[in-house]
């Protein structure tokens, strides 16, 4: 059985490639799978994770970040070249690999896969919610013609998802609202491949945060929130680990606060497993998230959260007031009120830490790679 899967990176240490590579990897061992990933803006980079020796990759480099910070003319000219270009080397490359199944990340390909001709399957794989699209723009641009634009792009994305044999979501959220138009939707969560041996002591007086430093993970937030915390425990320090475009506005606002010693921007986690174990608290401060990966790597390690309830993902993981906490998105002063209640009370902290690993075991790797091969071999024998 040949798969391809269409990505646009895998040099970034993203939730989505690490879950696409840990995939993969388990495939490609099984003797009746041929696993390929086509990448359109890898651009000479090294994947960052892993991969097995016997999955194939093509780069196409067509550099659809090259252009981002043109002119809106320039782009869409650009762009416009740059999907016809693409279209025509995957439609080649899947006539030529003679493929059984196709599953699209939902990069650029979302909008012409299912008009390319051939006997084969295709399957988009949602990593984050099927409104993101509306979210992305609402998050990083304001007023009444932006709302407009984010509600017609998100209307075009889940019309093209209908052509889809199968849409795989994250969230029962996005299963509800995409199944009343598409029969052939279903959800297969994440999985997390941390298993520990151990419970971390939760004993160190650090929480921690991880994710790209962007408008979406709303760290900007977070530091209102810890400066709340600093006023009562200014001896806990919050570690933030991640990269992205906001580093600078959020070191300035960290210094503007006053808060460089209880706030630290830690860039990317060589080993996160081991960054969780030395904290204590958990917090994310997101303004939208696809499902929230590294909340169960986070209650795996039996580390308690405390989260904004946003749209999707987080209240689809954690048990609010049992293995952690969910609260009204953007409420500031709430998210500070659970933190310091954490603080204040070890052995509840601890208790819940448990529960976040009992939790946890809902998402193991084996159960859910188990889903993806069933669909892969039910999708085959339709063919």
């Amino acid at each position: 059985m040949r798969i391809v899967y269409c990505i646009p990176h895998l040099h970034k240490a993203g939730g989505m490639q690490r879950i696409l590579t840990e995939k993969v990897n388990f495939f490609a061992d099984i003797k009746e799978f041929e696993i390929t990933i086509v990448t359109t803006d890898q651009m000479g980079n090294l994947p960052h994770f892993e991969l097995n020796s016997k999955v194939d990759l093509i780069h196409l480099d067509l550099d659809f970040d090259g252009h981002f910070n043109s002119s809106l003319f320039n782009r869409a000219i650009q762009h416009y070249i740059k999907i016809n270009k693409y279209r025509v080397q995957l439609t080649k490359i899947l006539n030529e690999l003679d493929v059984d199944i196709c599953v699209s990340l939902c990069g650029k390909e979302v909008d012409f896969l299912c008009k390319i001709p051939g006997r084969f399957a295709k399957i988009a794989e949602l990593h984050f919610s099927s409104n993101f699209k509306k979210q992305f723009i609402n998050a990083n641009y304001k007023g009444l013609v932006w709302q407009a634009i984010g509600s017609l792009a998100n209307f075009f994305f889940k019309r093209a998802l209908m052509k889809f044999d199968k849409v795989v979501v994250l969230t029962l959220q996005d299963l509800i609202s995409l199944k009343a138009k598409h029969k052939n939707v279903i959800k297969i969560n994440n999985f997390t491949s941390i298993i520990p041996t151990k419970m971390g002591d939760l004993n160190t007086k650090k929480a921690i945060s991880i994710g790209k430093l962007n408008s979406q993970k709303g760290f900007d937030i977070l530091i209102d929130v810890w400066e709340i915390v600093s006023k009562f425990y200014p001896e806990w320090v919050l570690e933030i680990y991640g990269e992205g475009e906001w580093e600078l506005f959020l070191m300035n606002k960290i210094e503007q606060k006053g808060l460089k010693d209880q706030i630290k921007l830690k860039g990317l986690a060589s080993n996160v497993e081991v960054e969780l174990f030395r904290s204590s608290i958990y917090i994310m401060s997101s303004r939208f998230e696809g499902f929230g990966l590294v909340l169960i790597e986070a209650m795996s390690c039996g580390i308690p959260v405390v989260s904004f309830d946003c749209e999707a993902g987080p209240r689809e993981i954690l048990e609010d007031g049992i293995s952690g906490f969910l609260v009204q998105p953007g409420n500031i002063e709430e998210l500070a009120e659970r933190i310091i209640f954490l603080i204040e009370n070890p052995s509840i902290r601890k208790d819940m830490g448990k529960r976040a690993i009992d939790r946890s075991k809902d998402f193991s790797k084996n159960k859910i790679l188990n889903q993806w091969y069933s669909l892969f071999v039910d999708l085959h024998n339709q063919l």
